[in-house]
């Protein structure tokens, strides 16, 4: 069996790595948050989308039979994704697939084509987004897009911190097999544009001016992340002038311990904090059966509580958690808690490729 871990290295960390590693991935991800109107937008470019079902049964069954099946590598699965929020409420989302090898993207600075969707940054360090799809529904029948429904963004991410992009390894090789990396590539952003949301045929275009603050990170790997995950948690926390992320991966195997991170990103650079351990309190569930933390603490230095799920999914929630720091300062919490491991489940999984939009 094929054993190489193909991707190439980098001087500058935020551009493409063109991972060829059957299994892998590279994935850019934004997200805001406009306080005034109660908007929040998430937006990711996928060379292989490492969360697609049939991605992670080719890669099985590469592994099971490697001289019967062709390995599958990022560039079969590229995809996009943008999803909006309003009132803690999703008001449109796609995820749409393109065909294989149509990804385009450079090795020498951040710059992303999947289809009609592009990022680049530009000289000054800004990050520009254009992304546009069809939106769907979920009903009872499964996902529908409605006919002549459509969404599209145009946003700005403006870096306020002036430090380059900080390149680290998360989610170690003993707990999910693999290489990964990650990418703070701009943590704490101004971020300005807009939104166009029209719900089918005959229906009135929404424009939503967005201004607000946001967050850009990125990573990539060589095999999938979630074989060895029982749940992975992970969040951001945006101030005026500092960004505080964290991961918290806990094993499927009882053996392992849980792996942390704890990231402070300010105007002097980006350093992981590991004086003091993550604590969970209480166990809610969501509609779907997924749990998730009433309360998380870290330390004494910052307690996430009164979560609120906006988003859920069969295998994720986000929920937004209301960050209490020891210096008296309170934020929202951006937080997401993905299941990986029911991406294998043959129904479920399914279910999921239903809402993937093959574009042609």
């Amino acid at each position: 069996m094929p054993t190489s871990e193909l991707f190439t290295p980098l001087r500058s960390p935020d551009a493409s790595h063109q991972v060829g590693a059957p299994g892998g991935y590279e994935w850019w991800y934004f997200d805001a948050e406009d306080a005034a109107t109660d908007t929040r937008i998430v937006a990711i470019f996928l060379d292989g989308f490492v969360f697609h079902p049939a991605y992670l049964r080719r890669h099985s069954a590469y592994l099971r039979s490697p001289t019967h099946h062709a390995p599958a590598v990022p560039r079969d699965y590229p995809c996009a994704y943008f999803i909006v929020y309003r009132g803690g409420k999703i008001l449109a989302q796609f995820m749409s697939q393109f065909p294989p090898g149509t990804f385009r993207a450079s090795v020498d600075s951040p710059d992303v084509t999947v289809g009609p969707n592009r990022m680049k940054c530009g000289a000054a360090g800004d990050y520009q987004l254009h992304l546009e799809g069809s939106p769907w529904n979920l009903t009872w029948q499964g996902p529908k897009r409605p006919e002549g429904a459509e969404l599209s963004g145009d946003l700005k991410f403006s870096p306020t911190q002036p430090h380059l992009p900080h390149e680290r390894r998360f989610l170690s090789r003993a707990m999910t097999g693999a290489e990964h990396h990650w990418i703070l590539a701009a943590p704490l952003c101004n971020v300005s544009g807009n939104i166009q949301f029209k719900s089918g045929a005959g229906a009135k275009r929404e424009t939503i001016l967005f201004q607000g603050r946001g967050y850009h990170d990125h990573n990539f790997g060589t095999g999938p992340l979630g074989p060895g995950l029982a749940r992975w948690t992970w969040g951001r926390v945006l101030l005026k002038d500092r960004a505080l992320i964290f991961h918290l991966a806990e094993p499927r195997d009882s053996t392992m311990a849980m792996e942390t991170h704890w990231i402070e990103a300010d105007a002097d650079g980006v350093r992981e904090r590991s004086d003091r351990s993550w604590i969970f309190r209480g166990s809610r569930r969501s509609s779907l059966g997924l749990r998730y933390p009433e309360q998380l603490a870290y330390g004494d230095a910052m307690v996430l509580d009164s979560p609120r799920v906006i988003d859920a999914t069969p295998f994720y929630l986000r929920v937004l958690y209301t960050a209490r720091l020891s210096d008296g300062q309170i934020a929202p919490a951006f937080c997401e808690v993905a299941y990986p491991h029911r991406l294998r489940w043959p129904v479920l999984g399914r279910m999921i490729e239903m809402s993937i939009h093959q574009r042609v």
